[in-house]
């Protein structure tokens, strides 16, 4: 019985809203607090747990970036970024993480088509979801060039498979801000009991940067991309964040995001706040979901 449960549910793990398997599901979800309010936009970021978003960016990149994010009371996802420079290369790590239960289905159709992402529904099968990246970074004549390799694995009850993949990534500074792009997920396909998927490939292009002073007190930030998936999927992403400071060293920044939803059960919008006091950030995203599902919290410490 576990095993049956298990091979439904990898149907499940490995299924978009088109029908196309895709896995490990974490890599289909958000790994940033401060990105996540940005409707997940982040090939253009700063941060430490920028390495998930485009390697290139190391390059730029410093300190450490840990967040949490709870999709009602079945399921849990975190993420650890941290970027250093080592003499003229910047290295980045970072972990992902997705505890959750899948659901198990007597018509294996309506599993393939299902929503994967409807974390909150749970299911009797116990899952989990994992990825573990290293990447490198330099800058050559101006082109700040990166690539990163990860492991990726995603288990259902006692059925597991994990695959290596490769990201790469290059930005320049343009104007006040970034323009970047990133390859993600090249690699081999996962199985898992014995329903062959594939890794969740994408294209992306971005512009963004910040906060920037635009009047006194006041700061402000965006990032905006555009992504092709591997089943030719067009999803445009973006969002803004505006800073009020109080005081030299201190933010209050609010963030909205707007994104084309993939998935079922995604709204339209995201949002959140931080606060900012020197090096250390306190971020908190919130995430609607549609369908009567609860909103999806993300809090996360940025250091930098």
């Amino acid at each position: 019985m576990c095993a049956a449960l298990a091979l439904v549910a990898g149907r499940e793990a490995l299924a978009q809203t088109s029908g196309r398997p895709e896995a490990p599901l974490v890599l289909r979800l958000p790994a940033s607090a401060r990105y996540a309010a940005m409707a997940n936009a982040g090939v253009s970021g700063n941060d430490g747990d920028v390495i998930f978003y485009n390697p290139g960016m190391l390059a730029q990149a410093r300190g450490v970036a840990v967040s949490v994010q709870r999709y009602g009371a079945q399921a849990t996802t975190g993420a650890f970024g941290s970027v250093q420079a080592l003499g003229s290369f910047s290295i980045g790590i970072g972990a992902q993480t997705l505890n959750y239960g899948a659901p198990g289905y007597n018509d294996l159709d309506a599993a393939v088509r299902a929503g994967a992402t409807r974390l909150s529904d749970g299911g009797p099968v116990s899952a989990s979801s994992s990825a573990f990246t290293v990447g490198v970074a330099h800058t050559i004549k101006g082109l700040r060039l990166g690539a990163s390799v990860k492991y990726a694995e995603e288990r259902l009850a006692d059925v597991r498979d994990g695959s290596l993949a490769v990201d790469v990534g290059i930005n320049k500074a343009m104007g006040p801000a970034t323009l970047s792009a990133s390859i993600q997920n090249l690699g081999a396909s996962p199985a898992l009991g014995g329903v062959n998927g594939a890794l969740p490939t994408r294209v992306t292009v971005g512009y963004g940067g910040g906060l920037f002073p635009i009047w006194e007190h006041w700061d402000i930030g965006m990032q905006t991309q555009l992504s092709v998936e591997r089943d030719g999927f067009v999803r445009p992403a973006g969002g803004v964040e505006l800073g009020y400071v109080p005081v030299e060293g201190v933010a209050i920044v609010l963030r909205q995001g707007l994104r084309l939803p993939r998935e079922r059960d995604e709204s339209l919008v995201t949002a959140g706040v931080g606060v900012n006091v020197d090096r250390f950030s306190l971020d908190y995203a919130m995430e609607p979901m549609r369908g009567g599902r609860p909103v999806a919290h993300r809090v996360g410490v940025r250091i930098r």
